[in-house]
């Protein structure tokens, strides 16, 4: 079990970025006042200038203040944390100034990270927390390893306690713009492996598994011939495997797989569509909520999956049996 607060710290590179601003802006500041104020002259003129010599003054200010802005960079850095735990995500400001509340753990639907091309190379970044209860995003800014902290608040959401908002009916490439959420799910193809360039119809496993899970939540759009990061790749490699290369065809190869995987009486819940994107034909299936449990089966095995955050999440029997008693209670979605 995970422990119950995990406080994460701002990335010691955001200090040593600072660090480095600092040293340029007091490389060259200096030798720019000195040519347009002509301070060497008018200090020469002061009483002081008898006694301590203007080299001297003027490595003792520059340092004095070079020191104090490094320590005030060093605590705007040090005092600053976030705290984690299972009902919410709290900026602790540090010193005498007041926390502020990001975000109800319990209330998170989607987690994104954002980062810079330095970001990305030294493994830090700012974590984007989209809830159900507030209208903009709450943002962990500058966190080490942010896939670890992504990966630990998903782990605290209690999936019995899922928001329940219905998800906004919203033009394709919308969708495609904002990215994977709790409601839309992204997959390159239905069964050509891009990565074997070959058919591979494993690949039924993960659509299947997400539509399940949407059926299991509260509905939403799988997306097919998008990659993970957005890419408009379409349908054209799924269909080299068909013998009817078209959409009729492949609509008849899904809705085999979805039979076996799913069952027949859950296609009710499942609406295909084909719109065009980018010049390509992409597969759109808008999900509703079941009215009863919906259960993946892959190789003779049953599962369970719900929608958490911007992925499905598979559910132990224990809390399987507990879901479903909270979920589908008076048979919501018939």
């Amino acid at each position: 079990m995970k422990q119950e607060t995990l406080v994460a710290r701002i990335s010691p590179f955001i200090f040593l970025k600072w660090v480095v601003v600092i040293e340029f802006f007091f490389a060259f500041t200096p030798i720019a006042l000195v040519l347009i104020f002509n301070l060497q002259q008018q200090y020469t003129e002061l009483v002081l200038a008898r006694s301590i010599p203007y080299e001297v003054m003027a490595t003792l200010v520059i340092t004095t203040l070079q020191i104090l802005i490094l320590a005030i960079s060093f605590l705007a850095w040090y005092l600053p944390s976030y705290q984690i735990d299972r009902t919410q995500v709290v900026y602790k400001r540090g010193g005498p100034f007041v926390d502020k509340p990001l975000a109800r753990t319990q209330a998170i639907t989607h987690i994104t990270v954002r980062q810079g091309w330095l970001a990305r190379r030294l493994d830090y970044g700012t974590l984007v927390i989209r809830t159900s209860d507030a209208a903009g995003a709450a943002l962990v800014r500058n966190v080490p390893t942010p896939a670890f902290y992504v990966d630990y608040i998903e782990g605290l959401i209690d999936p019995t306690l899922v928001p329940r908002t219905a998800p906004e009916t919203r033009p394709v490439a919308a969708l495609i713009a904002e990215g994977e959420t709790q409601h839309v799910e992204f997959k390159a193809s239905l069964m050509w492996d891009y990565r074997q360039q070959r058919v591979n119809k494993e690949l039924y496993e993960p659509v299947m598994k997400n539509l399940v899970a949407f059926m299991n939540t509260v509905g939403g759009t799988l997306l097919v011939g998008v990659s993970d990061d957005g890419e408009v790749l379409g349908l054209a490699a799924d269909m080299q495997g068909l013998r009817k290369p078209n959409v009729d065809g492949w609509e008849l190869a899904f809705n085999a797989a979805f039979n076996s995987m799913v069952g027949v009486e859950f296609r009710r819940f499942v609406e295909v569509r084909f719109p065009a994107v980018a010049g390509k034909v992409i597969c759109e299936l808008a999900v509703r909520p079941a009215g009863e449990p919906a259960f993946l089966t892959h190789k003779g095995v049953e599962s369970f999956y719900i929608r958490a955050g911007n992925g499905s999440q598979p559910l132990t029997v224990s809390k399987a049996a507990r879901y479903i008693q909270s979920h589908f209670a008076g048979g919501r979605g018939m």
